[in-house]
């Protein structure tokens, strides 16, 4: 017997701006939050901060974005710039919280790396760190999370990339708050406004 959808919208407002959030239960799992969740849980399995978790998933979202506009002259210059953007992102105080799922979470086929190069070039430039040892953690990371991707096998890369996008929302929510997700959640779509400008309009598949 098919499980029944059940839907709730809510509008909410605060100093980020109005939200139109959409709450779903039951139903069969979508793909997307299959990801999502087994994303999830290899950060919490492993432990990771927050900082780590959000620097990792970028580095892989945009070594796989790289795979498509890689040749294109505007894509390092972006590229680079959103990874500043997110590594800037939390404050002092949230970057050593645990990654922790609390919150229900809603190619070619695989997640094939483009090039391990082109993580370690996200993690050469300079960076705001404390921990001497972190790029190279981040790096061993971002890898580890692209094998398990590639294991999972998502159907096309607006499904991978909507599932990494949806665990970074979800773990900034669950460690420092909706509003902060919020935040974030501005700053990934202004980083796809100027994908889709790159592309020409085009949505990412």
């Amino acid at each position: 017997m098919e499980k029944k959808i059940e839907t709730r919208i809510e509008t909410q407002v605060n100093r980020t701006g109005r939200w139109l959030r959409v709450y779903q239960r039951g139903g069969e799992e979508s793909e997307k939050i299959r990801l999502q969740r087994e994303v999830t849980q290899l950060l919490i399995n492993r432990q990771t901060n927050l900082a780590d978790a959000l620097d990792a998933l970028t580095a892989m979202m945009l070594n796989a974005l790289g795979r498509k506009y890689g040749e294109r002259d505007e894509f390092d210059p972006l590229a680079f710039r959103f990874s500043d953007e997110v590594s800037r992102f939390l404050q002092s105080t949230e970057r050593d919280r645990a990654v922790v799922g609390v919150i229900p979470m809603e190619g070619h086929r695989g997640w094939l790396l483009k090039s391990r190069r082109f993580i370690q070039r996200l993690l050469a430039k300079p960076r705001v760190v404390t921990i001497e040892d972190r790029p190279e953690r981040v790096r061993c990371l971002a890898i580890e999370l692209g094998e398990t991707m590639t294991k999972l096998a998502p159907s096309d890369l607006r499904v991978g990339l909507n599932a990494l996008t949806g665990t970074m929302l979800t773990a900034v929510e669950a460690t420092c708050g909706r509003e902060r997700a919020d935040e974030f959640d501005l700053l990934v779509g202004g980083f796809s406004k100027e994908l889709r400008r790159l592309s020409g309009g085009e949505r990412v598949q």
